[in-house]
């Protein structure tokens, strides 16, 4: 069906949550459209229950059968209605004309799987690079999504993009094997997927978002050594499944070099050793099929 399924993942966020969905129903887009939550929290969000009730395109979904940030990005994608699918983090700011930026990328451009959204952290730095360049010899997705630009880049920000949904089915969806720590990477390996299957991703800095980063909730892990692990199973994964050759060679020295840099810095010589398990894992693992749970309609 033609339009927009806005799908938002949350997890014990209500305080940034609400204004997030005030931005999204203010929309002035040309498109019917609908928001789909998939709230992962203890507890039912009664305020957001409250907003749903007075609109009927708010869709709220309480989770409790699984927990994972690609799990609640697949089954919002089976609950959609619409053929362009929009993920946005629950912690956002954008303007009413948002997600017309995303439907009319997709017109002017017929080719594009993938829209790359803009995203300026509010209160962090943005660095600066290449506008999401994946870097190969180094299996590095850069950022700089904050910049202005309308072009075909390698990968989007988990935070803000959208992508047709039957090329988001052609390529079986978020892999939920990624979903370990803090789901490192799992647009990044989307986006491959995509570009490997012929779809083209693009950047549209107009398509913008302020980002919150909210410090509670979330998709987060703060012990080091299971950040560290995550961070070398989830990239070798990326390195097994998206690399060839030399490149393979270097971007695993690379991330040994990244981990020993930590373990220097954090003075916990324990990361070293974490590091050959863990990166056996994610080779091991890169090698899997994508793993995207069906769940009910």
């Amino acid at each position: 069906m033609t339009g927009i399924s806005v799908i938002i993942p949350t997890l014990n966020r209500t305080d940034f949550l609400i204004p997030t969905l005030h931005d999204i129903l203010r929309q002035q887009v040309n498109q019917p459209y609908e928001i789909i939550v998939v709230d992962q929290s203890q507890d039912k969000d009664q305020q957001v229950i409250t907003l749903a009730d007075r609109h009927p395109l708010l869709h709220y979904y309480h989770i409790d059968f699984f927990r994972g940030l690609p799990e609640a990005r697949n089954y919002g994608a089976q609950k959609a209605q619409y053929d362009v699918l929009v993920y946005v983090d629950d912690d956002i700011e954008c303007k009413p004309d948002f997600l017309q930026q995303h439907w009319d990328t997709y017109v002017k451009r017929p080719d594009i799987a993938v829209v790359a959204g803009g995203i300026t952290e509010k209160f962090k730095n943005n660095t600066d690079g290449k506008i999401g360049q994946f870097v190969n010899k180094t299996a590095t997705p850069l950022r700089s999504f904050h910049k202005e630009g309308f072009f075909e880049v390698d990968h989007a920000g988990g935070g803000n993009f959208s992508i047709r949904k039957d090329f988001f089915f052609k390529v079986n969806g978020m892999d939920e094997n990624l979903t370990q720590g803090a789901a490192l990477y799992e647009e990044t390996d989307l986006c491959l997927r995509v570009k490997g299957a012929g779809g083209k991703v693009w950047f549209n800095s107009a398509a913008h978002v302020f980002h919150l980063a909210a410090d509670i909730g979330g998709c987060r892990v703060s012990d080091i050594k299971k950040y560290i692990y995550n961070l070398v199973r989830n990239r070798s994964l990326i390195i097994s499944r998206h690399l060839k050759g030399f490149d393979k060679i270097t971007a695993k020295a690379e991330l040994f070099r990244l981990v020993l840099a930590y373990a220097i810095s954090y003075k916990k010589p324990a990361l070293i050793k974490s590091f050959f398990t863990a990166s056996k894992e994610g080779e091991q693992t890169g090698m899997k099929p994508i793993k995207m749970t069906v769940y009910e309609r």
